[in-house]
């Protein structure tokens, strides 16, 4: 636990509003430490509360999750934070990558229907960075993990239209093995 407040908490307590405060808050402290980045927002939805990524996102409907993702984007980037929207193309209520490598059978139409909304929003209001997950994501490609797979990488590119920096999640995850 981090001790700060998850998406999903700082919706109850007051929608986006609550969001951006939270956003400026989490900001202006990291500045006064020396430190202008932010491994934020989280764009994964899950519907599953014993999913391990549930905790740490917004919401499972992608129209609110967008709004929440382009609402934290925008605030970091005002108060000068780089933030990275992550993890790309959206876990969904797969296993943890921290644990395992996981098998993301899901058709492309789900992807683009829900998980990927997020990250159009996030990259529309500005993300400089996009961190791709680990997963196998069999319709873009089933033989890479989306973080080291050339066709993710086109696809974020090209179709998504990103044009700034992509970083892999962290390379030391059980899901990357050599």
């Amino acid at each position: 636990e981090s001790g700060f407040p998850s998406p999903r908490q700082l919706d109850a307590e007051g929608g986006l509003d609550r969001v951006a405060a939270d956003t400026e808050e989490k900001a202006k402290f990291l500045l006064d430490l020396g430190v202008n980045f932010n491994y934020a927002p989280v764009c994964d939805m899950s519907g599953n509360p014993e999913c391990f990524i549930f905790d740490r996102t917004y919401s499972n409907d992608p129209v609110a999750t967008a709004a929440y993702a382009e609402t934290v984007v925008s605030v970091m980037n005002r108060e000068h934070i780089v933030g990275s929207i992550k993890h790309f193309p959206g876990y969904g209520d797969n296993v943890d990558t921290h644990t395992s490598i996981a098998h993301d059978d899901r058709p492309l139409s789900q992807f683009l229907e829900k998980d990927l909304k997020p990250f159009e929003a996030g990259i529309r209001a500005g993300a400089p960075i996009v961190m791709v997950a680990h997963n196998i994501v069999s319709c873009m490609d089933p033989e890479c993990p989306a973080s080291l797979s050339p066709a993710v990488h086109r696809f974020l590119r090209e179709d998504m239209g990103f044009e700034g920096l992509i970083m892999t999640d962290s390379l030391d995850m059980n899901a990357i093995t050599i």
